[in-house]
């Protein structure tokens, strides 16, 4: 009885995969930025995105229990929050929600204001919690809007590794928009009333 090998059934040769290695790498070598790149957009939006529904939320809260309602932004910490009352406007809790990884309340360099009247001479522009130097709040009334002088714009920037940043800007009555740093420059992504 003689045994016979098929070819296709010895495998790869050195040579076949030291090739398909190689080609894996060269991929690799680059998708690799184009990934990080992505994630690092991702984490800014994501992180725009959790301020913008945090806001809204206190602003609906603020309407639905008829008082005051705050946001509390800790920039040392990295994470922002709702203030939550007692019937008396005892302060309870705060419910804190961490930005993404990598991601910080930071301003990129040479910025310029991303809308007419935005602060752009720190990352969050309430004003400061009594107390602190790191801790920043915005209270919304009983109506939903923010408790500043009228026709005032407020701005939180956020970036990621000095090189994907976005703002959010608030004005007087509650709108909000929402920015990209392109281009030595901000590119309005999104309108909310």
């Amino acid at each position: 009885m003689s045994t016979r090998f098929n070819r296709s059934a010895r495998g790869f040769t050195t040579l076949e995969l030291t090739v398909a290695v190689c080609i894996a790498a060269i991929i690799a070598a680059f998708a690799t930025p184009k990934i990080i790149n992505a994630m690092r957009e991702y984490r800014t939006s994501l992180a725009v995105r959790q301020l913008s529904d945090m806001i809204q939320r206190a602003k609906v809260q603020a309407i639905s229990e008829n008082h005051t309602v705050a946001l509390r932004v800790d920039t040392e910490n990295r994470k922002a929050g709702l203030v939550v009352y007692d019937t008396n406007n005892n302060e309870v809790r705060v419910d804190y929600v961490t930005l993404p990884q990598g991601v910080n309340f930071v301003l990129p360099a040479g910025v310029t204001e991303p809308v007419t009247g935005a602060p752009t001479d720190r990352s969050v522009s309430f004003g400061l919690k009594a107390g602190s130097t790191t801790i920043y709040e915005q209270n919304f009334t009983s109506r939903g809007f923010p408790a500043v002088a009228a026709g005032a714009i407020n701005a939180i920037y956020v970036g990621s590794n000095n090189q994907s940043y976005r703002a959010l800007t608030l004005n007087s009555v509650g709108g909000m928009r929402t920015w990209k740093w392109e281009s030595s420059q901000w590119v309005d992504t999104r309108h909310t009333s």
